[in-house]
Parts: structure tokens; C-alpha cells; sequence
């Protein structure tokens, strides 16, 4: 039992770094994380200007910090605006956690994503005390509790920036299916939400009472909108299960142009013209790509199981 509960341990660990992506964002109170935190301090996981490793780090509320980029924030947390924001942890704590970003400059409070900002990683002296730490309080509704047609959200994961892919179709949240889904069609998406780039898509089973709306989604690589690949369909697909139900994260990248979408830029977008895609008993190209992807998981879960039975029979307690 004892290890049992080590492997489900790391496996947690592991499931939770795969989550979060360059760029994402997440609410701290005393030092812990909750995804269901509205307030906290804010941290970014991110790099510094003397490593490429990536890490959570703070944000300085400096001269630069105001309202835009406390309301961004709260758009990359799912939220629809800012309620109040500030510096110093009297309110959540002091995390000790260094800061990684300062000179943030929001031009739009219409942004989704603190990539749309301007920024910088190289951290003034006036920055590192904890005292500096930028907090915010978000508005409790969401982005999408008044949804449009064609909106898309990502759920189920543990970060904002990561999840199952559904999109809003005929009054109800549906989920998109793998078919054909390939990094085209994710990099769409992701500008949509307001990132550069993805970082990973596969599949993440919805619910059964979802409906299926979007299949063969075939988008182009100026696509910045998913409703510009395939219009919501009247009836969902029937031709798809559940557990191919497209997952991604979305991902800062500045190897590619940053989004420039806005909260209401992809409503009521129009469809454009789609490039052909083959037919169903054509080829797959999500079907390697998830495939490859999944061999690796299993590769690396045994990597961890190894690990954790060495660990176990070292300290002879196994049972």
C-alpha cells in the first residue's frame, strides 16, 4: 500500500508540472495554490534573463503596474475583470517566492493574456522584496457565463491555460473531436484564448451529456479565431466518441506573433473558406501525434513507477 500511495504521489506531481505552461498563471495564498482562488498573489511560470529554465515566480507592482494588466490577469484566470488589486502580502501572506516579471505595461483592458503586454524579466533593485508582490482580487463571473456563439474555453485542467477544448454551440458547451485536429488548428485556437502558441494538444474525456459539435476542424495558419476554421453545426457529430475529445495548453512563445485578439474579437467572426482535409478513411495526422504523445506518457509513468519501488525497497517498508 505504502507504495501505492508513492506512486500515485509522483504520478500527481508529474500529471501537475505537464499542466502548467510558459505563461501561466496562478492565484497564491501563504505559500499554497488553489485553482479555485478568485484572489491571491499572483504568480507567472516563467523564465528569468539569466536562465531558460522555466519557474513560478512574482509579479512587481512597480510604476509600470495599474489596472490593465491587474484586469489581463484576471482574463487569464477565466475572469471577467478586476475588483481590486495591490502589492505586499498583508492581505495573503508572504510566499518568499522571487519576482520574475516587472515593467508590465498593458495598452488594452480588452487583452486576455499578459503575453499581449509588454514586459520585461530583468528585475530592478525596487522589485525583490516580497513587499512588492503584485495581488489581485477578480471579479467571480466568468468570461464566458454570457457566452456567444462559437466561444471556446478550456476546462478540467489545473491551470487556466491548459484543459479539455469546448466550444459554445445552439445554447450549450460542446466539446471538439480529434479527427484531423493537428498543431494548425491548436496554435488557432490557442491565439483565440489569447496565447501565441500551444504547448501539447491530446484528448481529455468530456461528459457524456455534452454534445460533439466540432469534427475535421481544418484551420489555416493565419486562422486567429476557431470559429474561422468551422462554424457551429445545427446537430452535433455522431461519428465521435467522448474519448476523443480534444485537450491543449496554450503557451506563451516568442518565436511566433503574439495574439491580438480581444475579449469579443472571434464573435460572430465569420467562417472562411476551409482547405480540404481527408476523408474519413483518410489519414489521421492527430492519430500519430496523440499516439506519439502517449508512448511517451507510458514511458515516463514507468520511469516514475521504477523510481518509486527503488525508493520503497531502499527504506524496506514496501507493504
Amino acid at each position: 500500500m505504502k507504495l501505492l500511495s508513492i506512486f500515485f504521489l509522483c504520478l500527481a506531481l508529474f500529471c501537475a508540472v505537464q499542466a502548467q505552461t510558459r505563461g501561466t498563471i496562478r492565484l497564491v495564498r501563504n505559500g499554497g495554490f488553489s485553482s479555485s482562488y478568485t484572489s491571491g498573489i499572483v504568480q507567472i511560470y516563467y523564465f528569468t534573463s539569466t536562465s531558460s529554465i522555466l519557474r513560478w515566480g512574482n509579479i512587481c507592482y512597480d510604476s509600470s503596474f495599474g489596472y490593465s494588466g491587474a484586469s489581463i490577469i484576471c482574463h487569464q484566470l477565466g475572469y471577467t475583470g478586476i475588483s481590486t488589486f495591490g502589492k505586499g502580502g498583508e492581505r495573503f501572506g508572504y510566499d518568499g517566492t522571487a519576482t520574475i516579471l516587472n515593467r508590465v505595461n498593458c495598452a488594452s483592458t480588452s487583452y486576455l493574456t499578459l503575453e499581449q503586454c509588454s514586459f520585461s524579466t530583468s528585475i530592478s533593485s525596487t522589485c525583490t522584496s516580497d513587499t512588492e508582490d503584485v495581488y489581485v482580487s477578480c471579479i467571480t463571473t466568468r468570461i464566458w457565463s454570457s457566452p456567444y456563439s462559437g466561444q471556446i474555453r478550456l476546462r478540467g485542467g489545473i491551470y487556466s491555460s491548459y484543459g479539455r477544448l469546448e466550444v459554445y454551440c445552439n445554447g450549450q458547451w460542446g466539446t471538439v473531436c480529434n479527427n484531423t485536429f493537428d498543431a494548425t488548428d491548436a496554435r488557432a485556437t490557442c491565439h483565440q484564448l489569447g496565447y501565441s502558441n500551444y504547448n501539447t494538444y491530446k484528448t481529455l474525456a468530456g461528459s457524456s451529456s455534452q454534445p460533439i459539435w466540432l469534427d475535421r476542424v481544418s484551420c489555416s495558419s493565419s486562422s486567429n479565431c476557431l470559429s474561422s476554421c468551422e462554424s457551429c453545426p445545427s446537430s452535433q457529430y455522431h461519428n465521435c466518441s467522448h474519448s476523443q475529445d480534444v485537450a491543449l495548453g496554450c503557451e506563451f512563445n516568442s518565436s511566433y506573433s503574439s495574439s491580438t485578439n480581444t475579449l469579443r474579437t472571434c464573435n460572430n467572426d465569420p467562417p472562411t473558406s476551409r482547405p480540404t482535409r481527408p476523408s474519413s478513411g483518410g489519414s489521421n495526422k492527430t492519430g500519430v501525434t496523440v499516439g506519439s504523445v502517449f508512448s511517451a506518457l507510458f514511458f515516463i509513468f514507468g520511469v516514475i513507477f521504477l523510481f518509486c519501488l527503488i525508493y520503497c525497497c531502499k527504506t524496506d517498508d514496501c507493504c
